[in-house]
C-alpha cells in the first residue's frame, strides 16, 4: 500500500435498490455497481438506505416524519426494552430484511459496512408517555413542521441505556458494521442546548450546564460502549451538524472509539471547492483573480484548523469529500487532485463520501487514485498522464482542454447563496414554468410537490412557492445572467466542440471513443444543467413583480419554449411528461407577476457571515 493512502474509504452511495427487474438484471447492476466500487478503492460501504420510514407509515398525516427519513438510525431496525412495542414490529422485521440483504451484499463482495445516522433522532409521543423524564431537545425544523417533536435528552441514564442495547443488537445482527456516522442538529435530531438546533437552542434544565459539543460527545461514546460488546473495533465518527465552537469542545478528550470528520464552513459534503467560495461571496468573485485568492485562503485555513483541532486532541481524522456534492462527475480534474493532494499532506486518514465517480472514464476518479498512489506531484502532470493514458499522446492536449474548460466553469458558475436549492429542490428541478400558477387546474402542482411543501400556511420557508427560492433581486440575477452567457455556456460549448471534433476521427480505438464519448456526455449534462438554471432566473425577472430583465434577456414566452425544447430534445414525450405537457398548455397564458415585496432578499454573506473555526483559533 502506498505511504500516501487512506485508510478507509467510505463509500456515500449505496448498492442498487431493487425496482420489480428479473433477478438477472438485479444481479447484473449490483455487478456493475461493486465493479465502480472497487474502480474507486472503496473499504465500506452504507447498508441503512431504501428503508421504510416506520413513523411515516405509522401516522402518515404526519408529513414532517417524511422530512426525517435521512440517515435512519438502530431504532429503525431493533429494540431495546426502553422503545419495545413503539415502532411495528412487522415494519421494523421488514428493514431488517432489508439491512440484511445489502450487509451480505457487501460480505459477499469483500466490502466492511457502515451506516449514516442523524441522532439524537426525535422519538414518537407515545414513548415519552411511558418516560416523560426522558424528552430532551425540541429537534423538528418550525417552518416546516405542523406540531414540535422532541429527541432524548442524551445526558440521561435511561437514554444511554437504550442507545447501547440498541447499538448492541443492532451489531449483534450485523457484526460487519465498523462503524456509525452521526448527523446531528437536522433531519429530525439533535443535541439539547445546541446554537445549531432548528427550533433555536433548547432542552431540559437539568442538562443545560453541560456544553453540547460534551453532550454530543458522551453520545458517541455510549453509541461506541454498546457497540464494542460485539466488534471490538466499532467506531462512531462525529460528521457534526454542531457549530465550530460545540465541535471545538466535542474533539477535545475525545473518548476511544470516536472519531470525526471535517468539512468546510460553506459547504457540508466538501468545502475546498471553489464554487463554494462563489456561493458564499457573488458575482464579486467572477473572473476577479485576487477575491478568488482571498476567499479560497479563507476556506483553506478553516479547513485546515479543524483538521489540527482533531490531531492536537489525539483524534483520528475524517474528511467529508464528496467532489460531487450537489453536482455530479463531470470531469473537474484539475480541482479534484488539488483538493485530495491537500487532504493527503493535512494528514487525513480517512473519507467519508469515496471517491467521486467510478465510471469508467471518471477523470476525477483517476486523479484521486493517482494522487492516493503518487502523493503530491504537479497537477497539470497527473492530468497529462491520465489524458495520455486513455486516449494518446496525440489525443491528449485536446482533452486537457476540454477538461480544463469544464473545470474552469465548475469554479466560476453563478451559485447564488443557498444556490444549491437550484440544484436540488424539486420546485426547481421538476415544476413547470408557466406564466400564472393560478390558470393550473388543482391538483396539477401536487405530481411536483412532496407532502410538507403542501403545508403552505405552516411553512413559512414554502411561502412564496418557487419564486421565492429565485428572490435575489434584479441586479444579482442579472450578474448571473451574464456569468451564463459570457463564461459558462461559451466555455462548455467549447469543450463540447473539442470533444466533438476528436470524436469525428475515423481511426479511434475502441477504448478512445468510449472515454471521448463519456466525456462528451458529461460536459453536455453540465450544459443541460446550467441551461435549465438560467430558463428559472431569467423567467423569475418575468414573474416577480416589480422586476426588470437585463436587456437582450429572453421574454417569458421564449424562455419557457426553450425549456420545452431542452427536454425534448432529451426525449421526453411533451404529451405525457406531466413537465413539458403543462408548459406547452400554459405557454400563451398572460403573465401575473408575483408579489414577493413581503419577503426579504436573499444575498452573499461572504466570509464574513460565516462562523470560521480558525477565526475562533485566532481568537
Amino acid at each position: 500500500m502506498s505511504a500516501h493512502a487512506f485508510d478507509r474509504i467510505i463509500a456515500s452511495d449505496f448498492f442498487p435498490h431493487y425496482r420489480g427487474q428479473s433477478p438477472a438484471e438485479y444481479a447484473r447492476a449490483v455487478e456493475a455497481h461493486v465493479e465502480r466500487l472497487r474502480r474507486r478503492g472503496v473499504t465500506h460501504v452504507m447498508v441503512n438506505q431504501a428503508m421504510v420510514n416506520i413513523p411515516l407509515a405509522m401516522q402518515p398525516d404526519r408529513p414532517y416524519y417524511g422530512f426525517c427519513a435521512y440517515g435512519p438510525g438502530p431504532d429503525k431496525y431493533v429494540t431495546s426494552i426502553y422503545n419495545e412495542g413503539i415502532f411495528s414490529a412487522e415494519l421494523l422485521a421488514l428493514n431488517r430484511e432489508l439491512l440484511m440483504h445489502n450487509v451480505n451484499l457487501a460480505r459477499q463482495y469483500g466490502f466492511r459496512c457502515a451506516m449514516r445516522c442523524v441522532e439524537p433522532i426525535f422519538m414518537m409521543e407515545s414513548f415519552f408517555r411511558r418516560y416523560p423524564h426522558l424528552r430532551g431537545p425540541r429537534i423538528d425544523n418550525p417552518a416546516c413542521s405542523t406540531d414540535p417533536v422532541y429527541a432524548l435528552c442524551p445526558m440521561m441514564p435511561e437514554a444511554q441505556d437504550h442507545y447501547r442495547q440498541l447499538v448492541h443488537n443492532l451489531l449483534t445482527l450485523a457484526p460487519e458494521i465498523d462503524e456509525i456516522h452521526i448527523f446531528t442538529n437536522d433531519s429530525g435530531g439533535g443535541v439539547c442546548h445546541s446554537a445549531h438546533l432548528y427550533a433555536g437552542p433548547n432542552g431540559p434544565q437539568h442538562c443545560r450546564h453541560v456544553l453540547p459539543g460534551k453532550q454530543a460527545q458522551v453520545f458517541c461514546r455510549t453509541l461506541v460502549e454498546g457497540g464494542r460488546t460485539v466488534n471490538p473495533d466499532f467506531r462512531v465518527v462525529m460528521t457534526s451538524g454542531l457549530s465550530p465552537k460545540e465541535k471545538k469542545d466535542f474533539v477535545v478528550e475525545m473518548p476511544a472509539g470516536v472519531a470525526s470528520s471535517v468539512y468546510g464552513a460553506f459547504a457540508w459534503g466538501g468545502g475546498l471547492e471553489d464554487r463554494w467560495g462563489t456561493q458564499a461571496v457573488g458575482p464579486a468573485v467572477y473572473g476577479n483573480p485576487e477575491e478568488r485568492a482571498k476567499i479560497r485562503g479563507w476556506q483553506y485555513a478553516d479547513y485546515e484548523a479543524r483538521i489540527r483541532q482533531i490531531q492536537e486532541n489525539g483524534g483520528v481524522v475524517y474528511a467529508n469529500y464528496n467532489s460531487d456534492y450537489y453536482s455530479g462527475d463531470d470531469p473537474r480534474p484539475f480541482e479534484t487532485h488539488e483538493i485530495v493532494c491537500q487532504l493527503l499532506e493535512w494528514g487525513v486518514t480517512n473519507v467519508i463520501g469515496g471517491v467521486p465517480g467510478g465510471s469508467p472514464y471518471s477523470a476525477n476518479t483517476a486523479v484521486f487514485r493517482h494522487a492516493v498512489a503518487h502523493g503530491r506531484v504537479p497537477t497539470a502532470q497527473a492530468v497529462a498522464e491520465i489524458a495520455r493514458a486513455w486516449v494518446g499522446e496525440e489525443l491528449a492536449p485536446a482533452l486537457i482542454e476540454a477538461w480544463r474548460l469544464n473545470d474552469m466553469v465548475a469554479r466560476e458558475q453563478p451559485l447564488p447563496n443557498a444556490g444549491h436549492l437550484l440544484q436540488i429542490w424539486a420546485l426547481i428541478r421538476h415544476m413547470p414554468i408557466v406564466p400564472d400558477e393560478g390558470q393550473l387546474q388543482p391538483g396539477d402542482l401536487d405530481y411536483f410537490r412532496h407532502a410538507l411543501q403542501s403545508y403552505d400556511t405552516k411553512m413559512s420557508e414554502q411561502q412564496g412557492g418557487v419564486w421565492r427560492i429565485l428572490h435575489y433581486g434584479p441586479e444579482l440575477k442579472a450578474a448571473y445572467l451574464r456569468q451564463f452567457t459570457a463564461v459558462v455556456f461559451p466555455s462548455l460549448e467549447t469543450a463540447r466542440a473539442i470533444l466533438d471534433d476528436l470524436l469525428a476521427r475515423p481511426a479511434l480505438t475502441d477504448a478512445q471513443r468510449a472515454c471521448l464519448a463519456e466525456q462528451r456526455a458529461a460536459i453536455h449534462a453540465v450544459w443541460v444543467e446550467h441551461r435549465h438554471h438560467y430558463h428559472w432566473i431569467a423567467a423569475s425577472l418575468s414573474r416577480i413583480a416589480g422586476e426588470t430583465a437585463p436587456a437582450g434577456t429572453p421574454g417569458l414566452r421564449a424562455l419557457i419554449a426553450a425549456e420545452i425544447a431542452l427536454y425534448a430534445a432529451e426525449g421526453r414525450d411533451p404529451e405525457t411528461d406531466p413537465r413539458l405537457r403543462l408548459m406547452r398548455a400554459h405557454l400563451d397564458d398572460p403573465i401575473v407577476p408575483v408579489e414577493m415585496s413581503g419577503f426579504p432578499l436573499s444575498t452573499h454573506p461572504g466570509s464574513a457571515g460565516w462562523e470560521g473555526a480558525h477565526e475562533i483559533a485566532e481568537a
